[in-house]
């Protein structure tokens, strides 16, 4: 009880206290209250505008469209990992120059260009009018900030187009770089096995053309000619020559024909990959879904007036208590020096 009616009198003298030293209090508090109004009034304000947008899926272009085994769909939205790869486009410094340069950003931001610092001060201004973040659902906003509503519209809108543009010049290196190997590789086993068809054609203008039914042929006929006599010795000698050609040639006929049906199909393979990396290279299908564009904001988003007002005079409140509590405790401490 007595702790209770303590705090009541210290309560009770506080207000006293404020109340007697009222005039300062409020001097002050008025103040900074229009020491803010006049400092908010100074502030530029500016505009934000907003671009939302998901990665699409990196699903092959190629593969989802010609192959029968294609996990993904092509038209699917990207997962965490392609929006964190999205985020590190746009915060490259292919997307800073494209966008300094198309809207001349040094001379908007009134960048000094004799300054040596003058890359730090327009990438200060950049970032602290530019900015990307992933959402929740797995988007990126695009926030832009400007003192012009149509100008913050306009960078919103030109980064999410350029950043596909990066986007699909990063996939045409990869896709030019594949296409080159495998042009090469086709085109080099093409001739592999025209040069084996040319050896093989030298073969068969000798007469040797399937091995196995050929030698069943001519042994064949010989030992049957033989056995009843119906055959001349010339002919003898014609399919004895001809077994011999086959026993020379025949094996190589056999493992070049081999060859080449087995190098076929590894030609067939290339030429599949061949188109593959052709489609890959041609295609420009966008690497983004824009889910909202930016527009010219009608209000301006900063500075807020009235909370800068209301905190400025909030804390000139405070510290006119503060203030007059501690003239009141020097005073107070100076005359009992004095005293004493």
């Amino acid at each position: 009880m007595a702790e209770k009616n303590k705090l009541n009198n210290d309560s009770l003298d506080l207000l006293v206290f404020l109340y007697k030293k009222r005039l300062p209090v409020i001097i002050i508090t008025i103040i900074g209250a229009v020491a803010s109004i006049i400092v908010s009034l100074m502030i530029t304000p500016m505009y934000k505008s907003t671009v939302v947008l998901y990665p699409a899926s990196s699903v092959s272009v190629s593969k989802a469209l010609l192959s029968n085994n294609t996990k993904g769909s092509l038209m699917a939205f990207g997962d965490e990992e392609e929006t964190e790869q999205l985020l590190q486009v746009l915060q490259s410094n292919d997307i800073l120059d494209h966008v300094v340069t198309k809207f001349d950003l040094i001379q908007h931001y009134g960048i000094d260009t004799t300054s040596k610092f003058m890359r730090t001060e327009l990438y200060d201004a950049y970032n602290g009018n530019i900015s990307f973040k992933k959402t929740k659902f797995q988007s990126v906003q695009i926030v832009v900030f400007d003192e012009d509503p149509k100008y913050a519209s306009e960078i919103a809108n030109e980064i999410s187009l350029y950043a596909d543009t990066v986007i699909n010049n990063l996939h045409k290196g990869r896709a030019w770089g594949a296409l080159l190997i495998v042009e090469y590789e086709y085109k080099k086993l093409n001739r592999q096995i025209q040069k084996i068809s040319d050896s093989l054609s030298v073969i068969n203008k000798m007469g040797i053309l399937d091995y196995t039914q050929q030698t069943t042929a001519y042994t064949a006929g010989l030992a049957e000619g033989i056995a009843n006599g119906k055959i001349s010795k010339s002919g003898i000698k014609y399919l004895e020559n001809k077994l011999k050609s086959l026993e020379k040639y025949g094996h190589v006929s056999l493992e070049l024909s081999k060859f080449i049906e087995f190098e076929q199909e590894r030609l067939s393979y290339l030429k599949g990959k061949w188109v593959e990396a052709g489609v890959e290279y041609a295609q420009n299908l966008s690497n983004i879904y824009i889910v909202e564009k930016a527009v010219p904001s009608e209000k301006k988003a900063k500075p807020v007036r009235w909370l800068i007002v209301s905190l400025s005079t909030l804390s000139s409140f405070i510290f006119a208590i503060l203030f007059v509590a501690f003239a009141d405790f020097f005073k107070s401490f100076k005359e009992k020096v004095k005293n004493n």
